[in-house]
């Protein structure tokens, strides 16, 4: 695993981000049990130290009750749709807000080149393969490739996959269902690089890279994991946050 350390002014761009996109960061108080959910608000400069502003969650001064000093780690997913974290100690209450002393640095973790979204329940792909319409479920979706459960391929009782590692596939389309429609990506080629048989309930998984997407596609399919991804955060915490 990866990791960047990021520090000086490269800081702030950041946090700048995250103020502008309303970037969900989640906070735990170290020692305790407390995790929630926030947003950065603003900055601030106080006695020539840039302090960063988040709205107030839910039962925080319980959790740092008879603490001198907060103690405070947080993670996030960044507009790169990358994880980063850092830590802060001190801070105050600044109108109704919480003031946090800017961090010395982020670590920025990467796991792989992209960002992974489990996808969301009736994400499917469709392809023409050896003369056959497949129509497949979607395990996971990233950027750069998916795994795919061959569940078509079961249902006419094969007993192996169609597919070898190294085999292209043309004309491929995901379709994402959404609440009032459905959002479709299409894939110029995708290669089958791996198999894996125990991310589903299906007999066998096969991971597919995307090897031809037009930039139009990759643009969609960026905002589509980001969007999905920030909706399902914002549902967890109170909406006038």
């Amino acid at each position: 695993m990866d990791f960047d350390r990021i520090t000086d002014s490269s800081v702030r761009k950041i946090f700048e981000s995250l103020i502008h996109s309303k970037i969900l960061i989640n906070m735990h108080v170290k020692g305790t049990k407390y995790d929630q959910l926030t947003v950065m608000t603003g900055l601030r400069r106080k006695l020539g130290r840039l302090h960063f502003l988040l709205g107030y969650p839910d039962g925080f001064a319980e959790a740092v009750a008879g603490s001198d000093a907060w103690s405070i780690d947080y993670e996030f997913t960044g507009t790169d749709g990358i994880p980063y974290m850092f830590s802060s100690t001190g801070g105050e209450v600044y109108r109704d807000q919480l003031s946090i002393p800017f961090p010395h640095h982020l670590t920025r973790k990467q796991r792989r080149k992209y960002f992974r979204l489990e996808a969301p329940n009736g994400t499917t792909v469709e392809f023409n393969f050896d003369q056959s319409e497949c129509r497949e479920k979607v395990v996971d979706v990233s950027v750069g490739g998916a795994l795919i459960a061959l569940v078509c391929f079961e249902d006419v009782n094969r007993k192996d996959s169609p597919f070898k590692v190294g085999d292209v596939i043309e004309d491929v389309e995901l379709s994402f269902p959404l609440e009032s429609s459905e959002t479709r990506i299409r894939i110029k080629k995708a290669t089958v690089v791996r198999f894996d048989r125990g991310r589903s309930k299906a007999r066998t998984c096969c991971g597919l890279e995307f090897t031809e997407v037009d930039p139009s596609q990759v643009k969609a399919l960026t905002e589509f994991i980001y969007m999905y991804q920030r909706n399902y955060l914002r549902r967890r915490i109170r909406p006038d946050i």
